[in-house]
């Protein structure tokens, strides 16, 4: 069976009108997500009342290419919200202007980093577009219905998150935050252990003192993450104490501060980096494999931790 796509040219109008229909939908469902009460329809007609102080209905109108009765129509609801309210043009009695109110100023201040990136999303979804009109089309039609705008508002948000993150040296002012992170990551896999505790508790002199190195995640002023190079015998350094808060885990954060971390290890005189961990945690050990550690016979006996059954080692 035949369907709308097949129309050709004859079938635009329609084929724009399920399109916009089909973006008021989804960009609805965003604010709905976003928890603000608004409608996309709406959009429009505030922008241009934020832009111009006020116009009155017919000025609206004539702009936004629409009728005199669905811009009332419009204008009265969004009156009834208490967004905007009208006076009569001292000029002309019959001519109705129409201004935002504060609360109306208050919902575009809500609305504008939302409408940023949409602006951002739609932007990139037409990146993809190509010369032929009707391809466009069909080419948005299915971008939106293989993933909604609610999933790309996410997707955007957690890139810029991502993209936020800084790596920053040790100072005194997070060492509450090296133990905090490290005893819940230790607590939820295994138990903080003597040695754990001691090495937390002082991470000044029983890490940086000795020639070792911690380094932090920091996304705006919250430390989010943590990993440590601590200084051993025989001119060795050993990767431990990495810990991303809960809240920030499945955004990269590891892979970052891990990175750095063998970034530091190259710019010393140390002659080797290792690692101990345990073969449960298999995201962690894949993440070290990625990164050019290789399983080795661990020289020591004995491990100082007791959940350690694997021992690893940068190769370069």
């Amino acid at each position: 069976m035949k369907d709308l796509n097949d129309l050709g040219l004859l079938g635009l109008g329609s084929r724009l009108k399920r399109l916009s229909d089909s973006l008021y939908r989804q960009i609805d469902k965003v604010y709905s997500h976003e928890k603000v009460v608004f409608q996309a329809r709406n959009y429009p007609l505030l922008q241009l009342l934020y832009e111009n102080e006020s116009m009155s209905v017919t000025k609206l109108a004539d702009v936004l290419g629409q009728t005199h009765p669905a811009v009332s129509q419009m204008s009265k609801k969004l009156e009834q919200s208490g967004w905007i309210y009208h006076q009569v043009d001292s000029k002309d009695e019959r001519r109705r202007m129409l201004s935002i109110t504060p609360a109306g100023f208050d919902i575009f201040d809500r609305l504008t980093p939302i409408w940023s990136d949409l602006q951002v999303i739609l932007g990139r979804l037409m990146v993809t577009s190509t010369g032929n009109l009707m391809n466009n089309i069909e080419l948005l039609e299915r971008q939106l219905d293989k993933k909604n705008l609610v999933d790309r508002m996410g997707e955007l948000r957690r890139e810029r998150l991502i993209n936020s993150v800084e790596i920053v040296h040790f100072e005194e002012q997070y060492a509450d935050n090296f133990y905090q992170l490290n005893r819940a990551w230790l607590e939820k896999y295994f138990y903080v252990e003597d040695f754990d505790h001691q090495i937390l508790s002082s991470p000044q002199q029983l890490i940086i003192d000795k020639g070792g190195f911690i380094l932090m995640a920091r996304i705006a002023d919250r430390i989010v993450g943590t990993a440590a190079l601590i200084a051993v015998k025989n001119g060795l350094l050993e990767l431990s104490k990495m810990a991303v808060d809960a809240d920030f885990q499945g955004l990269g954060i590891g892979e970052k501060l891990a990175v750095a971390a063998i970034q530091q290890y190259q710019a010393t005189d140390y002659k080797r980096l290792f690692l101990e961990s345990n073969r449960q945690l298999v995201p962690a050990l894949n993440l070290y494999s990625k990164l050019g550690f290789v399983e080795k016979t661990s020289p020591n006996k004995h491990s100082i931790y007791s959940r350690a059954d694997i021992y690893m080692e940068l190769v370069e």
